[in-house]
C-alpha cells in the first residue's frame, strides 16, 4: 500500500510501534527488551512473550544450560554441579616439601710426610615428600551483612545466596571510609567466592576478622583471586584461621565473620555489587 493514501509522504514521517501485537503474531514486546538488556545478554521465548536472560559468563566458571521443554534456560554454576557429582566434596591437595640440611664431613689422613685434610666429602640426603588429601565443601553463605556508618548493617544473606544480579552490597553507593561488607559462617571456614557482577573502582580494602564484642582484626590473606571488587567475575579469597577468631552479633545474626572494610577513598568511587557468594570450608 503506498504510504501516501496513508498522510505519509516521506519516511521521517513513519512511525513504528514495537509493541504493537504485529497482527498477531505474538511480538508483543521487542521495545521492552531491547530497552534494557546489555551487551552480551540473551533474549528467549517464555511462555507468551520474549524474556531477556542476563550475561553471567563467570570468567568461565558458568554455562548456559537448557531445562528442557516449557522451562527457561539458565547460567549453571559449575561449582553446583561439583557438588551434585562429588556430593557437596571436591579434593584439594595439600604439599609439604621437608628438604633436610645437607651433612657435610672431612676425612683427615695422616701419612709419612705428617698430616693433611682431604677435599669436603657434601652428602645431599634424599628430600622427604609429605602429601595430604583435604576435602573441600562448598557452603551457603551464613550471614551478609552490608555496613554503612550511616545506615547501619543490613542483612544482606538472602541475596547472597541467590542468583540476582547485583544485589549484593559489597560497598555502600556513597563511598564512605569505614563502611564494610562482612560474610560469616556458623563454623570455622577458610575461603570465600564472590561473583562480582559490577566492578568497582577508586577504593582500598583492608580484610579482618571478628574478635568479639565489636573488635576486629587483620586478617592474614593466602590467596586473593577477587582483584578486590574492581572486576567482574568469580574470585577466591583464602585466608589463614585465625587463632583468637570468635563469633559476634552483625544484623542479629551471631557467626564467626570476616570482612572487607573501605580503609580508602579516592575521587572517581564505583561502587561494587556482588551477584553470589560461597562460604568455602577445608576439612
Amino acid at each position: 500500500m503506498s504510504l501516501l493514501l496513508k498522510g505519509v509522504a516521506k519516511l521521517s514521517q513513519l512511525e513504528i510501534d514495537t509493541d504493537k501485537d504485529w497482527q498477531a503474531k505474538e511480538m508483543t514486546n521487542l521495545k521492552s527488551i531491547a530497552g534494557s538488556m546489555s551487551h552480551g545478554d540473551i533474549a528467549f521465548r517464555g511462555n507468551d512473550i520474549l524474556e531477556r536472560l542476563l550475561a553471567d559468563a563467570g570468567k568461565g566458571y558458568s554455562f548456559l544450560r537448557s531445562r528442557g521443554p516449557g522451562l527457561s534456560p539458565v547460567w549453571q554454576d559449575i561449582e553446583s554441579l561439583v557438588q551434585y557429582l562429588t556430593g557437596s566434596a571436591n579434593r584439594a591437595l595439600a604439599f609439604d616439601l621437608s628438604m633436610p640440611m645437607p651433612a657435610m664431613s672431612i676425612a683427615h689422613i695422616t701419612g709419612p710426610g705428617g698430616g693433611g685434610s682431604s677435599s669436603p666429602v657434601l652428602g645431599i640426603p634424599a628430600p622427604i615428600f609429605n602429601g595430604e588429601a583435604r576435602a573441600t565443601t562448598v557452603n551457603s553463605v551464613g550471614g551478609a551483612v552490608s555496613h554503612n556508618d550511616d545506615v547501619g548493617n543490613i542483612d544482606e544473606t538472602v541475596q547472597a545466596n541467590d542468583d540476582t544480579g547485583n544485589d549484593i552490597t559489597l560497598l555502600p553507593s556513597d563511598g564512605s571510609i569505614n563502611d564494610y561488607c562482612a560474610m560469616g559462617h556458623a563454623g570455622l571456614f577458610d575461603a570465600v567466592s564472590v561473583l562480582v557482577g559490577q566492578a568497582g573502582a577508586n577504593y582500598t580494602l583492608a580484610y579482618e576478622y571478628s574478635r568479639g564484642a565489636g573488635v576486629w582484626g587483620t586478617l592474614t590473606i593466602k590467596h586473593n583471586s577477587t582483584g578486590d571488587w574492581k572486576a567482574a567475575g568469580k574470585g577466591w579469597l583464602t585466608f589463614v584461621r585465625p587463632s583468637d577468631w570468635a563469633t559476634d552479633t552483625l544484623a542479629g545474626l551471631t557467626l564467626y565473620w570476616i570482612r572487607a572494610r573501605a580503609a580508602s577513598i579516592s575521587g572517581g568511587f564505583i561502587q561494587p555489587l556482588g551477584t553470589r557468594a560461597w562460604i568455602l570450608v577445608y576439612a
